[in-house]
């Protein structure tokens, strides 16, 4: 069923910010608000002009714009031909998988999302973690604008944000959690080298 992974992967960051983050964090009510408002809206769409765009695009498209708008204008820039890049090889690749499907030797939404992934850790560092979710969100965003253009011209109809959609969006965000937590357990696992290291010099 499309959509399923971008279900599960909401439920779990909604079971997490609910009942495992801590509870004096200034933003667990807006976490667990947001997970809630994307698992509400999952079935819904609206139609934009001839076009049918699904609601979580939205609500997505605004939180993005929420943090971009506190970034400094050189931070907006970058990340501006950040989404703008990821945006358009997200686009190539869909439309490369419609019109010759043949050249996808893995699942398309595998290569799409493992390349938006990649390309947020090429443009962010490890201390950027915020800035590689937007960039993923926001040019995952634009490539489906970019794919409805040419599709729509030729006579289809592409829905965006459609459930496939939000599953390359899921395992996006899940290769960057995995990252994240992979970069966190190797920066501990340094200091605790660090720790035995002076504790042997002392000795």
């Amino acid at each position: 069923m499309d959509g399923i992974l971008y279900l599960w992967l909401i439920w779990g960051i909604w079971i997490f910010t609910t009942f495992m983050m801590n509870k004096a964090h200034p933003y667990r009510f807006h976490y667990s608000f947001i997970c809630l408002v994307l698992l509400c809206v999952f079935p819904y769409g609206l139609k934009v002009g001839s076009v049918e765009v699904a609601v979580p695009v939205f609500v997505l498209g605004l939180i993005c714009i929420h943090y971009i708008r506190i970034f400094s204008l050189k931070e907006k820039l970058y990340m501006l031909v950040a989404i703008l890049a990821m945006g358009m090889l997200y686009a190539g690749i869909g439309l490369v998988a419609i019109y010759d499907p043949v050249l996808m030797f893995i699942d398309r939404n595998l290569i799409m999302a493992l390349s938006l992934a990649f390309l947020s850790i090429f443009f962010y560092n490890a201390s950027s973690y915020l800035f590689r979710m937007i960039a993923v969100a926001g040019s995952s965003i634009v490539g489906e604008v970019f794919m409805s253009i040419p599709l729509k011209n030729v006579g289809f109809l592409y829905p965006i944000g459609g459930p496939g959609y939000l599953d390359v969006l899921a395992i996006s965000i899940g290769i960057l959690l995995a990252v994240k937590l992979f970069e966190e357990i190797n920066q501990l696992f340094n200091i605790k080298v660090q720790t035995n290291k002076g504790e042997m010099k002392n000795l």
